[in-house]
């Protein structure tokens, strides 16, 4: 029977010809699999038998460049993913962007990682990486997708972008427009008429009324992407501004003065408070600090400490000696005991 010898990692594998398999205009193999340890198993697969989800792959962008997110950190979870479907296939589970660029070069295989215990979890959360990944799903549905895992599992961000590589801050934003975000402008993200980057910061404003004022100019291409952070920025500090007027002042780079608030006409400045020393709580404090220095005598100081206490030591004795001076002057301003008589 004719062999033909894959590649793998961590141990070794061979493919035979599968008799039983229906005629095919490309080639089916069946991996063989040997006594191997625990861990990954990786193979080389050709690239014919392996099926994506199409609704997964990366989104072609301006001049063919083909779009995709990073992911942070990607883990146990890093690089292609298959599992096999029994029947001589693969189905891609993770890494549609390694693959649309082999197909995209003409590669005739591809090293996959080949799991076939992956959890229900496990899966769901490759799947929501490979959706961040791709570019290819609507920011909302992808809000829903962080959302509907974190409720169903009850996992928090930071879990969630341990599980997928994804930053904590992305899931964060990806779930605050279905949380704050007026719903028809998240009509509009999804259409692309607005960005996310757009969106995600019209979100910060609360109340769904003005989110549409400030989403206006966007729509309309008045503003770009750009200016979108100082629109809404100024919008927080200024609600009293109009739309029209924070467009102006974009465009044309004038800050409009408002009026000053009541409080800020006749502002009351804040009550000085009056230091009065704790006098109980200096005895105490000195006697203790007396304790302690007595003790130095019987320690040995490493030699840099012995420097940086000497300098403490001396603005001490510093404050020792002005505190002194100004006691036995029977000077006791602003306290609240007697002076001691003068003597004739």
């Amino acid at each position: 029977m004719p062999m033909l010898v894959g590649t793998r990692l961590n141990a070794i594998s061979a493919f035979r010809t599968d008799p039983s398999a229906p005629p095919s205009p490309w080639r089916t193999f069946t991996p063989v699999r040997l006594k191997t340890p625990k861990g990954s198993n990786k193979m080389k697969i050709p690239i014919e038998q392996i099926l994506p989800d199409p609704d997964l792959l990366p989104v072609q962008g301006r001049a063919g460049h083909t779009e995709g997110r990073e992911l942070s950190r990607f883990g146990p979870k890093k690089g292609p993913v298959v599992r096999p479907d029994g029947r001589g296939r693969f189905m891609l589970v993770s890494g549609g962007r390694q693959y649309k660029s082999a197909m995209d070069a003409g590669a005739p295989d591809l090293d996959c990682t080949v799991r076939s215990d992956i959890t229900d979890q496990e899966e769901e959360e490759f799947r929501l990486a490979e959706m961040y990944a791709s570019g290819a799903v609507p920011p909302m549905d992808l809000g829903r997708a962080f959302m509907g895992y974190r409720d169903n599992h009850h996992v928090t961000q930071q879990e969630l972008a341990r599980r997928t590589g994804i930053t904590p801050g992305t899931i964060h934003h990806y779930e605050s427009l279905i949380r704050t975000l007026d719903p028809d402008l998240g009509k509009k993200v999804n259409t692309g008429e607005l960005t996310f980057k757009e969106a995600r910061s019209i979100a910060d404003i609360l109340d769904h009324k003005r989110q549409r004022e400030i989403a206006a100019p966007f729509l309309d291409g008045r503003l770009s992407s750009v200016h979108v952070e100082r629109v809404v920025g100024r919008a927080k500090s200024a609600p009293e501004l109009t739309i029209g007027q924070l467009v102006e002042e974009v465009l044309n780079g004038t800050r409009i003065q408002t009026a000053p608030k009541d409080d800020d006409l006749n502002p009351v400045p804040p009550p000085q408070p009056v230091f009065r020393p704790d006098t109980d709580n200096i005895e105490t404090t000195v006697l203790r600090l007396a304790g302690e220095l007595d003790s130095l005598r019987l320690q040995a100081i490493p030699e840099y400490r012995r420097l940086k206490l000497i300098s403490s030591l001396r603005i001490l004795d510093s404050r020792l000696r002005y505190a002194l001076v100004h006691m036995n002057s029977g000077q006791a301003y602003s306290t609240d005991r007697p002076r001691p008589l003068s003597r004739a």
